[in-house]
């Protein structure tokens, strides 16, 4: 069995409750996270720990790949440097939920109060100086995840690839595709079936009050469930056996 959920972003609860549903004790299914572990939601670290801790516990069965959440947590700290980037910062982290997890209640404190003076620089130094120096396990973490996890069959995603370079997607999709890319693809045909998360099944779908998965007729399956705002993540399954999908929505 192959499990496949995304976009977490920061909520430890519906992640928790997904897992329930996960048995990866046959020492040979798969999980399949699809990124955007962070932002938003109130518990990123907790988030990202317990994903490294899926990992140790299931060794070769736990795949996480990045998104573009990751991507822009990367960003900020690697541009602390640049001042301009205070403010990048800020609208990355919205509400500075990721920040307020990895610093904790009292050295947030500290960043609110530098906020309050319009000190933003030193608020954005102070904020990415703490965490890399408390965190630098998982912040090396987050760089060593891939963009993407293939079988035989399938291509798993933060975001899609470009379809347009057939047998050559791999090396034709450029790295922003993989976490950033629309959906422009939902409705045609591919080689391979691509599981993507990145944007909420209620808009791809078209339909505001879908909640499940979304699968285009195609070859083509959305599982972001837009954790955030309905409360739960989504779990795509898929069993090897038959070669058929399930999960809410497709049943």
């Amino acid at each position: 069995m192959i499990y496949a959920m995304s976009d977490i972003h920061g909520c430890i609860a519906p992640l928790n409750a997904a897992l329930e549903t996960v048995n990866l004790r046959d020492g040979r299914s798969k999980l399949i996270l699809l990124g955007d572990y962070c932002d938003r939601g109130p518990d990123s670290l907790q988030v990202y720990e317990r994903i490294m801790r899926l990992q140790e516990e299931y060794p070769g069965q736990v795949v996480a790949l990045r998104g573009n959440h990751e991507e822009m947590l990367l960003e900020y700290c690697d541009m602390v440097a640049d001042p301009d980037y205070a403010r990048a910062w800020m609208l990355a982290d919205s509400g500075l939920a990721t920040t307020k997890s990895f610093l904790g209640a009292k050295a947030f404190q500290q960043v609110v109060h530098m906020l309050k003076l319009r000190r933003f620089e030193d608020a954005y130094r102070f904020s990415v100086e703490r965490m890399k120096a408390d965190h630098a396990d998982i912040l090396s973490w987050i760089r060593g995840l891939p963009y993407y996890y293939e079988t035989p069959t399938q291509v798993f995603v933060h975001a899609g690839i470009d379809e347009d370079a057939g047998d050559l997607w791999m090396i034709g999709t450029p790295p922003e595709y993989f976490t950033a890319m629309m959906p422009d693809y939902v409705g045609r045909h591919f080689d391979l079936d691509v599981i993507a998360g990145h944007i909420a099944t209620e808009t791809i779908s078209g339909i505001p009050s879908y909640r499940g998965i979304w699968h285009d007729g195609a070859s083509h399956y959305y599982v972001d469930g837009n954790v955030v705002e309905n409360g739960h993540v989504l779990v795509l399954r898929y069993d090897e056996a038959t070669g058929r999908y399930s999960g809410e929505g497709l049943e």
